[in-house]
């Protein structure tokens, strides 16, 4: 049941990481419930409903952060995208020319980073 309704719930989030996953290919690294990890060869994670991306040689705290970006988007469903996906994907892209000192000051990223950390911890 969880499943169909995340599905309804995730569904623009999820379709975009399906597509991505096709493209981009990758290695399952991990699954964690019906969220599949995968590494790619950007630099870069990314989280999109039930598809995590993250770098090759990526350790077990990048892979609990880009979880917990997957928790936003189960808590969020469609609203995912406008409130973490894209701000999160504007900060990693503008952080340091802003002139932030820390990457995870970020409401979306720090977020991320305490929803994640119950996975670090199991």
């Amino acid at each position: 049941m969880l499943t169909v309704f995340s599905l309804l719930w995730q569904f623009p989030q999820i379709l975009i990481g399906c597509l991505i996953r096709i493209i981009a290919g990758g290695k399952l690294l991990r699954r964690i419930g019906h969220v599949r990890v995968f590494s790619w060869s950007l630099y870069s994670g990314l989280s999109l409903g039930w598809f995590c991306f993250v770098p090759e040689g990526a350790d077990s705290y990048m892979i609990a952060h880009e979880y917990g970006h997957t928790s936003q988007s189960l808590l969020l469903g469609p609203f995912y995208l406008l409130v973490i996906g894209l701000p999160s994907f504007l900060w990693a892209v503008f952080w340091k020319i802003l002139g932030a000192d820390d990457y995870f000051s970020f409401y979306t990223e720090r977020w991320a980073e305490r929803l994640g950390e119950r996975l670090v911890k199991s």
